[in-house]
């Protein structure tokens, strides 16, 4: 998945001018091939496990498809389309444009003209327009149909994991018709229509695709991407806990819960629903504090296990760090050490796995004790495509302790491993197109597994088609509606369980 540096406030924060890189009007094709060529590179021989789920030969074979495609059609565009890391399965590696190139790209090309949300392989047009009606079913852009561009759409998902409705179906068409001047569109305009309608419509400029994107309808619950931790009383037995990352500070974190589950209790509330769709995930020692607040047990299991191929700095060239600065031979010495007092070579036979000592993770705690203030009521989880990484850590807690339902899709991520672990960063020399790779695999409950594939933490529940269709009609939160409504069940049927 490609990250656009123009979105991303934290690249703008920290991205400093490189004096005498190309500009946009530069580039040409031999720099987007050598730029493809580094990165192949780099993942191959600096990531911890680029072969899990693709062996060497069929990823090879893949590269040279998505090579020839971009000596053909040599442009900015075409370069972002050929991403390859989506290849290797590992949602945690991925690539961010640079602000500057990709503000110039924006300027010179044209968008789709509205905000569109893919849901179980169907593409729904997303926001009030006065061209098509919301909850339109698009099948088809400039004759070509839509589920031909969602098969181009790479997604970075982990091992088996498919995550289409992850796309942004909107943003990739506009890549694949660079600088159309109008899109024919072919739709039904509800769920259950026969007839196929038509209509073109003009492509937008950047500022206005942007707009159209804080025009969406779904997500419904916006708030809560402000505040990180977001709690609110949905009715007098039920309350809500959204929680958006898994970033913040131990102490900021328990400051928001303790306050949260303490009124929770005061207030006598029956049902928990906890939300963590859209969690891109944040430090693992933070998921056992939030899992301690509706832990059944007095003391749970919070066993995890960091294990990685790649030891050493492989790759010098185009390594920077957080700033933009490229490391030196010093620092690359530095960051060798870090890794080799932290991870000791298997004594296994055949084991090709550096594992971590103690040393690695200070706050880790296997035995947790449940907080003073945690939840002994009903409770359920919301999951979509986009909880990742220590989410789906908190998710797969949240299922082996078997504390409720879940509803909604499958994680991006596995169920039993995640690779979130000491980043590092290469600027790529021509676009500046920077590549973000983790250092080591990570397994949940000491289950170390070698297997090619995973999946994520599965639902219990899931939204059908027809019932998101109704959500998108009338504004509400799909997978929230469906929570809901088995409470109700539950009151009727109290031998309603997980199924």
């Amino acid at each position: 998945m490609i990250k656009k540096g123009l979105l991303l406030i934290a690249l703008l924060m920290s991205s400093s001018v490189v004096f005498g890189q190309k500009k946009y009007s530069e580039l040409t094709k031999e720099d987007y091939l050598n730029d493809f060529d580094i990165l192949i590179n780099i993942i191959k021989n600096q990531h911890p496990n680029p072969f899990r789920s693709i062996n060497a030969k069929e990823f090879d074979k893949k590269v040279v498809e998505i090579r020839k495609n971009l000596e053909e059609n040599p442009s900015y565009a075409t370069f972002l389309l050929s991403n390859p890391i989506p290849l290797i399965h590992d949602a945690h590696s991925s690539l961010s444009t640079d602000t500057t190139i990709f503000e110039d790209f924006t300027k010179e090309t044209t968008f789709f003209p509205m905000n569109t949300i893919v849901y179980e392989g169907k593409v729904f047009v997303n926001q009030h327009n006065p061209n098509i009606p919301v909850g339109s079913i698009i099948t088809s852009v400039n004759d070509v149909n839509s589920k031909s561009y969602l098969d181009r759409i790479n997604v970075t998902t982990d091992g088996q994991i498919v995550a289409d409705d992850a796309k942004d179906f909107s943003f990739y068409v506009s890549l694949m018709n660079p600088g159309a001047e109008e899109y024919k569109i072919t739709y039904q305009d509800s769920l259950n229509a026969v007839e196929k309608k038509e209509v073109t419509i003009k492509s937008v400029n950047y500022a206005r695709n942007y707009y159209n994107v804080q025009k969406a309808i779904l997500p419904v619950d916006l708030i809560s991407y402000s505040y990180g931790i977001y709690g609110r009383k949905l009715n007098d037995d039920t309350y809500l806990l959204t929680i958006k990352t898994f970033a913040f500070s131990e102490e900021f974190a328990y400051q928001k819960l303790s306050s949260f589950f303490e009124k929770l209790n005061a207030d006598g509330v029956k049902n928990l629903i906890i939300d963590v769709r859209g969690n891109g995930g944040g430090y693992l020692s933070n998921i056992p504090l939030f899992y301690s607040f509706i832990s059944q047990e007095k003391v749970f299991k919070n066993s995890y296990r960091y294990a990685t191929k790649v030891v050493d700095i492989n790759v010098r060239e185009n390594l920077i760090d957080g700033s933009g600065r490229q490391y030196s031979d010093m620092d690359i010495k530095n960051m060798n050490n870090f890794m080799y007092q932290r991870y000791d070579k298997s004594e296994v036979p055949g084991d090709e796995y550096y594992y971590g000592n103690n040393r690695l993770d200070e706050s880790y705690v296997e035995n947790y004790p449940r907080d003073r203030y945690y939840f002994e009521g009903n409770t359920m989880l919301l999951i979509d495509n986009n909880t990742v990484s220590a989410a789906a850590y908190f998710a797969s807690l949240f299922k082996e302790n078997k504390r409720g339902m879940i509803i909604g899709q499958e994680t991006r991520t596995c169920s039993n491993f995640t690779t979130a672990s000491w980043f590092i960063n290469y600027k790529l020399p021509n676009t500046q197109t920077v590549v973000d790779l983790p250092r080591s695999e990570v397994f949940f409950n000491n289950l170390i597994s070698t297997r090619e594939g995973c999946r994520g933490v599965l639902p219990d529940y899931s939204v059908d088609e027809s019932a998101f269709y109704k959500s998108l009609i009338k504004e509400e939160d799909p997978e929230l509606t469906l929570a809901l409504e088995l409470l109700k069940r539950q009151l009727q049927e109290p031998e309603l369980k997980e199924p």
